[in-house]
């Protein structure tokens, strides 16, 4: 007789924990999942680090009062070469109670700049740091296209400007130099030196004589006669017309040694003075 009662499958029942599920959907409000790509975690990285050089850097170089100039010193190849006190109180002016890293990295253009506006030698300028609230300078200068001796005075001469030249610089040492008459002796410049004959070619009439008269004594330049007067080893006075050709007279003056048997016994020679290939001697 078959059973009234029919068995079913046993099945375990699953139970739900309300109280977990709760606190995991409230600890997901409070902390929501970040999704953020990498990159960007490493440029947040690089900018926290790039801002704490920043400060790094200017609190150790421009926060700092040390760095801040009160003492200058300059270099001795400096002051041997030219030592005109003007130029380095101008510099005085320009750094001192200043930054050294701002002068010295971010002004020195600018620095530089007004230095050749009044000094136009200057080629460069250095400035380094040697000691606590204080800096060392170093300049450097351009070579001068020719110096003029005005009596115990020398004038630097660089672009048709001229400078004068302290007693021991030795900016000069190396460079021709050109003398002017005693009858200048009352004059104190040598402002209008260039106004007869342009500056280029005196300048390349100037470096012309010294190249043809290795052995000279003196050259002298007569500025309203617009001559020159080369005083040789040989004890010889050859005058050149400035407002000539310095190469033709130079050539007539060797045919002359060459061709003319008393040349050396000559004391004056004067080239191309009076007339077209006419010359002068005694």
């Amino acid at each position: 007789m078959p059973s009234l009662v029919k068995s079913r499958p046993f099945k375990k029942k699953k139970i739900y924990n309300n109280f977990g599920n709760k606190f995991k959907k409230r600890i997901k409000l409070i902390y929501p999942e970040f999704n953020i790509p990498l990159q960007y975690i490493w440029i947040l990285v690089i900018i926290i680090v790039f801002i704490y050089w920043v400060f790094f850097v200017i609190n150790n170089t421009i926060l700092k009062p040390e760095n801040y100039i009160q003492n200058i010193s300059y270099g001795k190849y400096s002051v041997d070469m030219y030592d005109n006190p003007e130029l380095y109180k101008k510099i005085w002016d320009l750094i001192r109670w200043e930054n050294y890293f701002v002068v010295s990295k971010f002004k020195k253009r600018e620095i530089l700049s007004q230095l050749k506006s009044e000094f136009i030698m200057v080629k460069n300028i250095s400035i380094v740091q040697q000691e606590k609230y204080g800096a060392a300078v170093q300049l450097e200068f351009y070579e001068p296209d020719i110096v003029v001796k005005l009596w115990d005075k020398k004038f630097w001469v660089i672009n048709g400007k001229d400078f004068e030249i302290f007693s021991g610089n030795q900016i000069w040492s190396d460079t021709f130099f050109v003398e002017l008459p005693q009858y200048t002796s009352g004059i104190d410049s040598i402002y209008g030196l260039f106004y007869e004959i342009p500056y280029e070619k005196f300048i390349s009439d100037m470096w012309t004589i010294a190249e043809w008269f290795p052995n000279y004594k003196r050259v002298v330049y007569l500025p309203w006669a617009l001559m020159t007067a080369v005083f040789t080893a040989k004890d010889q006075r050859v005058y050149i017309n400035n407002q000539n050709s310095i190469t033709w007279q130079i050539e007539l003056y060797n045919n002359l040694n060459t061709f003319y048997k008393d040349a050396s016994s000559l004391r004056i020679i004067d080239l191309w003075s009076l007339e077209d290939n006419m010359i002068i001697v005694q």
